[in-house]
């Protein structure tokens, strides 16, 4: 600057480049469901003006609207004090604590939310709308649905509750059964069949399925799986299955990743591809039924807004269970009551069986709860890392001893581990089995959060493994 004006121009050139001084870019770290989130955040002022996201290892279908909506829900009410993305609380957490960590460090303090500024606008969406098939529930059943009934002609619409699509079908391992599949040859397994699948099944279920039931799905698992891979375009892993408690053989398909990220992915691309409408935030309220007690649409809302979605040619309900609703669990199984928490994805409530029930659909088999051996303590979600006992890893009680055969059924694994000390167990494997096992090899981002949570470790020695 040059001080070649009077005493007093010199003071009012330096106030001004004072008041406008230039913005602030600083780096910030928060930690995600999946390890890190790094953001650049620019400050101007005090005020946030924009969020980077400039490295992080979350899954892309869940963490989608926090790196959109609500980053720029942070930007526009600059703040931190919001409410996180309904189904990826943990990442939503891991991006307020990053912004925040960029916010100290470049001097600024964040306050309440600017709640005018936050007024998001509402879609342009009719009111009232018709198709020939309006699909509820956007998980891997719900997209099945309405591809199969757009390629059959019909007009489609797919509704989902949660910001985001996948459901339970996104944060599973994904692998599905499929006997004489195309990968058993290469594992030598040439004595396979639907039947034998049906069976194992129907003595898995204790007897309790319909074999009419079981065989429809058998007989047409291959061919479920080559539609996936052969018309979606999944990626399976070539020469690798999984062996499944309650099965005979090795036969379930691995996609690629040990995720349902790889299904939830193609069957979004695919019907975008097909002109599919897929609206999110938008929840099924109430069957709409016509004189003669047909179903022929759906009500539902979106932002305290109602919405009517008329369907000539039917609804299809693809809504999953009620695996995240605790009160409802314990009604239809009082055994699971408050001590367990659930690896379902949050949206799985079940409001849509009680709505078809009052439409007149009567509900079945409400007391057959499936429970998981192995989940996160703290948050109750699925741990797959832990799938490395299908390779060899073993499960431990609090006394060091192994207690179960690690390839049993599910619920024989979960009320062994109940029966435990504590009713918890810890899983142990070493370099020999995680150099080979691909489930420790594709989740290293469950390694590093499992570890900072401080429910993982990994040691020399077995001394320390005990101590730990």
């Amino acid at each position: 600057m040059k001080f070649t004006q009077s005493i007093f121009a010199a003071a009012f050139a330096f106030a001004a480049a004072a008041a406008f001084a230039a913005p602030v870019t600083m780096q910030g770290v928060g930690v995600g469901k999946h390890g890190d989130i790094q953001v650049a955040v620019t400050f101007d002022n005090g005020k946030i003006q924009k969020i980077d996201i400039l490295k992080n290892a979350e899954n892309p279908v869940l963490a989608k609207k926090v790196f959109t909506d609500l980053k720029d829900q942070i930007v526009a009410a600059n703040s931190v004090q919001l409410d996180g993305i309904s189904g990826a609380t943990f990442t939503s957490k891991g991006l307020f604590a990053a912004v925040e960590d960029a916010a100290k460090k470049a001097g600024v303090t964040l306050g309440q939310a600017d709640k005018k500024a936050l007024k998001a606008a509402v879609k342009d969406l009719p009111k009232d709308a018709s198709y020939d098939v309006v699909v509820i529930g956007a998980g891997g059943a719900g997209f099945s649905a309405a591809i199969e009934a757009k390629n059959a002609g019909a007009t489609v619409v797919l509704l989902e509750k949660m910001p985001q699509v996948g459901g339970n079908s996104l944060i599973s391992g994904a692998e599905m059964n499929a006997a004489k599949n195309w990968v058993q040859p290469k594992l030598g397994i040439t004595d396979d069949s639907p039947e034998l699948h049906a069976k194992d099944t129907y003595l898995g279920g204790d007897k309790k399925g319909d074999m009419k039931v079981i065989n429809v799905m058998t007989h047409n698992a291959l061919a479920g799986a080559e539609w996936c891979r052969d018309y979606l375009g999944v990626r399976f892993e070539p020469d690798n299955l999984f062996f499944f408690g309650g099965h005979s053989r090795k036969r379930a398909l691995i996609p690629v990743g040990h995720t349902g990220t790889e299904f939830i992915t193609k069957f979004q691309a695919k019907a975008d591809e097909l002109g599919i409408p897929v609206i999110t935030n938008m929840k099924a309220e109430e069957l709409i039924k016509d004189k003669s007690g047909r179903v022929v649409g759906v009500k539902a809302t979106m932002n305290g807004a109602e919405y009517t979605f008329n369907a000539k040619g039917g609804v299809v309900l693809a809504t999953g269970g009620f695996g995240a609703n605790p009160a409802m669990v314990k009604k239809y199984n009082p055994k699971i009551d408050e001590r367990f928490k659930t690896t379902d994805a949050p949206g799985t409530t079940g409001e849509a069986l009680y709505m078809a029930q009052r439409a007149g659909a009567e509900l079945v088999n409400m007391q057959y709860i499936q429970t998981y051996p192995i989940c996160d303590p703290i948050s109750g979600v699925i741990e797959l890392i832990a799938d490395a006992r299908f390779d060899g890893a073993i499960m431990l009680n609090q006394e060091g001893k192994r207690f179960v055969e690690e390839l049993g059924r599910r619920d024989v694994l979960s009320e062994a581990i109940l029966d435990q000390t504590g009713g918890y167990c810890w899983v142990l494997w070493n370099d020999k089995i995680g150099a080979v096992s691909n489930t420790v090899k594709e989740h290293p981002t469950e390694y590093d959060a499992f570890t900072k949570q401080g429910i993982m470790t990994t040691c020399p020695d077995l001394k320390c493994i005990a101590d730990f």
